[in-house]
Order: C-alpha cells, then structure tokens, then sequence
C-alpha cells in the first residue's frame, strides 16, 4: 500500500473514532479545501459556481501554504472531504452553505 492510500486510512480510522481528538488548524484547512471541491461540484447551483469556485481557490491557496509535515496531515481530511466526509460529518447542501458563508466572511 502506498504512502497516501496509508495516511487516508490512518485518518479515517482517527475520524471514525470520534471528535476525541482536537482538530488542528491544518486539517481545518485540508477539511476546508476538500470541502469546497465537493461543494462545487455535487452541490452548487449554477448560480452559486462562481461563489464556490473563489473560495476554492482561497481554500486551495492557503492548503498549498501548509509547512510540507502539516500538509501531509492536511491531505488525509481534504481527501475525505472530497468525497463528501466533513471531518467526521457528511456534507450536505446546508452544510455547504453554512461552510460557504463562513469561509466568504474568513476571505472577505
């Protein structure tokens, strides 16, 4: 098993476990990045591609930032998040909107 496929399973196995443990800031921002790709492409309206496509640039830009160990861990969330997994919850169009809003105020 390659290194990626072995840190996606490490950090699926940590989220399944619970919110036990403190999230840091850099799988915010993995979770974040993800997030807004999944969000962009299963949930936006039409209307709604250009707000998402600005912030997952934002997201994206502020993921490739990251001190490389950081982004490692980051990678393992956004990854999950890309596939519709929000550090532990399933993402949904109000949960995408919630984030949305959030993240326009942080970018703003």
């Amino acid at each position: 098993m390659n290194k990626v496929k072995m840190a996606i399973v490490a950090g699926s196995l940590m989220l399944a476990t619970g919110h036990a443990y403190a999230v840091s800031d850099a799988a915010k921002i993995g979770a974040n990045a993800g997030a807004m790709i999944y969000c962009y492409e299963h949930v936006a309206s039409p209307s709604q591609h250009s707000k998402y496509k600005l912030l997952k640039l934002n997201t994206y830009d502020e993921y490739k930032k990251l001190p490389d160990g950081a982004r490692a861990k980051a990678l393992v969330v956004k990854k999950a998040a890309e596939d519709g997994d929000y550090l532990g919850d399933r993402l949904d169009k109000g949960r995408c909107d919630s984030l949305r809003k959030m993240l326009y105020i942080k970018y703003n």
